[in-house]
């Protein structure tokens, strides 16, 4: 049996105190970790020309070129690797610059354990997603498509000082792309949050709404598309969709008794299950209209066109970016396998149980594109989670509660 490849790390810091600490703090590492340290940018770049790194771990503020320009270079010559930056500063301004240029922040000094487990968390979210071409891609993402007119809408709220952010939230939780990026800035351990969330206005509180109004005045992550071409994907229509999708999830963890958190990832996985098609579709808008007319043509799922075109579909594109952010594991395991869910592992209910039923009743009942054949339930799935004769319960709730 072959033996697995350690993890390639590099660790850049113009402070010599912070490189002589972090082999000691790490030591235990080494067995899984092939580890080099770099005292600037320049250097890291050198070692990066000989050695492709699994993950770069930079200093924010370094002398001549800063840990967002090194990172960027990184990106462009690099985009394999998974780029995360650490600091003490708190400037906002300084933090959202990195965004679209890293995938993870951290706070300096950072405690060891979530150094450890952010590092080994941006790496082995690549499982999800072993085609190169397609991580070489989405690693260069500095966006999501956003719905135009909630942009405008969000922006109005924000220039209103008596705006609730309950108000805020209820915007945001309406577009993939914001809810994404919120929640990709929130859940970073640069903000120190105790557990990952997927609770939008806890986000916003911890947050800070001025911190969101930089977001979309500074950054522009809330972009409007009207002009872009998305491969023959509506925007509108794909909200809709997600919305149905999300409400769905929701009943059905309810139905279930769960637990708030449960049913908050449910929801989120939910609106942001089908991210992936806007990530292709502004990629290969030209690919992603030959999907729509191979699988009209052909009689097949969107999602087999999909496979069939790239190689690889929307599950694996969406759960590998929202992996790499630091979404929280339920949610980006649920947006990763909610066509194939026995991919998972695990026997219970789960927010990927509630969103795969959801999907697949939501289209049966209200089809995303007229003539193209739904998604269909995994049966042994719910076997194994004991939930097949749940089904027929869950959608009559739906009915009921008009959901499908």
């Amino acid at each position: 049996m072959e033996e697995q490849r350690k993890l390639s790390v590099l660790f850049v810091d113009d402070e010599p105190a912070i490189l002589d600490l972090l082999p000691r703090l790490l030591a235990d590492m080494r067995e899984q970790w092939q580890m080099e340290f770099a005292p600037g940018a320049a250097e890291g770049l050198g070692l990066m020309t000989g050695t492709p790194f699994d993950v770069v771990v930079s200093d924010l503020n370094m002398p001549g070129m800063s840990g967002i320009e090194f990172l960027k270079e990184v990106r462009e010559r690099f985009p394999l690797s998974a780029r995360i930056i650490y600091s003490s500063y708190s400037d906002q301004w300084t933090i959202l610059e990195c965004v679209g240029v890293i995938h993870q922040f951290l706070p300096k000094p950072c405690p060891t354990e979530v150094l450890k487990a952010t590092v080994q968390r941006a790496a082995m979210i690549r499982s999800l997603l072993p085609n190169p071409a397609i991580r070489e891609k989405v690693s260069k993402m500095e966006r999501i498509p956003s719905l135009p007119t909630l942009y405008l809408e969000l922006v109005r709220k924000l220039q209103s000082t008596e705006t609730a952010i309950e108000d805020i939230a209820q915007t945001i939780r309406q577009d993939l792309g914001m809810t994404a990026q919120v929640l990709k800035i929130a859940n970073s351990a640069f903000f120190g949050l105790p557990q990952p969330t997927s609770n939008i206005a806890d986000a916003i509180s911890y947050l800070g709404i001025e911190t969101v109004r930089c977001l979309v005045l500074a950054v522009g992550i809330f972009s409007q598309f009207e002009s872009r071409k998305l491969g023959g994907i509506s925007l509108e229509a794909l909200w809709q969709h997600s919305a149905r999708t999300a409400n769905a999830a929701k009943l059905i963890a309810k139905s279930e008794r769960a637990g708030r958190q449960l049913i908050e990832d449910s929801v989120v996985a939910g609106l942001l299950h089908d991210v992936g098609k806007l990530v292709l579709a502004s990629n290969y808008p030209d690919q992603c209209e030959e999907v729509g007319r191979n699988a009209l043509a052909k009689n097949v799922e969107w999602l087999a066109a999909e496979r069939d075109a790239f190689g690889f579909d929307h599950a694996d594109v969406g759960g590998y970016l929202l992996g790499l952010w630091g979404l929280p594991p339920a949610v980006v395991e649920a947006v990763a396998f909610h066509h194939f869910p026995t991919k998972s592992e695990r026997t219970t209910f789960t927010p990927l149980t509630a969103v795969h039923v959801a999907n697949v009743l939501v289209q049966t009942q209200q089809p995303t594109r007229g003539g193209l054949i739904p998604p269909q339930l995994d049966l042994l799935y719910l076997a194994k989670t004991g939930r097949v004769t749940a089904v027929e319960s869950w959608r009559d709730d739906l009915k009921d509660a008009a959901a499908i």
